[in-house]
């Protein structure tokens, strides 16, 4: 496939640009998170700026004439090679939530630290889930559907160009999630890879937005649980 000098500047932009500057902030200091506008604000500018560049990737696509069914959008190739990679999502996923509540110091620190970020009443979980609808979509849509194939396609000279088309988006997708913390990029690291796994075996977003939805969901009421259960904040 042909790629335009706009798409560079995106694959610049996300691989380099965009984690770099999450490495160098790494975590919010207190007189940041004091200025900060409240949660809702967070929740609609996160999920709009998301949109916008989802929105300017598909539009350099079409420009571009490219297939629309290469970047994901038709219905996905369903085989037993997608099994094995959900079970290890849900595994993850359940594993570290599990933690989360047993642990009990690790529920306060983890409240505290991410208390600007997530909905700790049903009020702003309300709000929030425009955020986890948009980040499910079009987080998919740029680091698999676009970041996957441009790779594939200048990378196909090599022999491991399947494994750095995955590896190499997954590690820009969660160093871009530092400011939850390196053990939450361990888990969106893991859980990234195997979704770039079922994107190419699949041949669609479908089943990955779907899960990651679902994920970002379920991930907003774990914070209103904690706070009901324990009386943290």
């Amino acid at each position: 496939m042909h790629y335009n000098w706009l798409d560079h500047i995106f694959v610049l932009v996300l691989m380099v640009i965009i984690p770099t500057i999450s490495i160098r902030t790494d975590r919010l200091s207190k007189d940041m998170m004091d200025d900060l506008p409240p949660k809702k604000h967070l929740f609609y500018s996160n999920g709009l700026m998301l949109i916008i560049a989802a929105m300017l990737i598909l539009t350099s696509w079409n420009i571009s004439e490219r297939s629309w069914l290469n970047l994901g959008f038709r219905w996905p190739i369903i085989n037993r090679d997608l099994i094995m990679p959900i079970v290890l999502i849900i595994f993850i996923y359940l594993s570290d939530t599990l933690y989360g509540w047993l642990d009990k110091e690790y529920k306060i620190n983890k409240i505290k630290e991410l208390s600007y970020l997530v909905p700790l009443t049903w009020r702003e979980y309300s709000h929030y889930v425009f955020l986890a609808f948009t980040a499910g979509i079009c987080e998919e849509i740029i680091f698999r559907g676009f970041l996957v194939n441009y790779l594939l396609s200048y990378l196909s000279d090599y022999q491991y160009a399947a494994i750095l088309a995955i590896v190499l988006p997954a590690i820009a997708f969660s160093i871009s999630h530092l400011y939850q913390g390196w053990w939450a990029v361990l888990k969106i690291f893991c859980i990234a890879l195997l979704f770039g796994w079922i994107f190419i075996q699949s041949g669609s977003l479908l089943i990955i937005i779907i899960i990651h939805i679902l994920i970002d969901l379920i991930s907003g009421t774990v914070g209103i649980g904690m706070k009901e259960d324990e009386k943290l904040v």
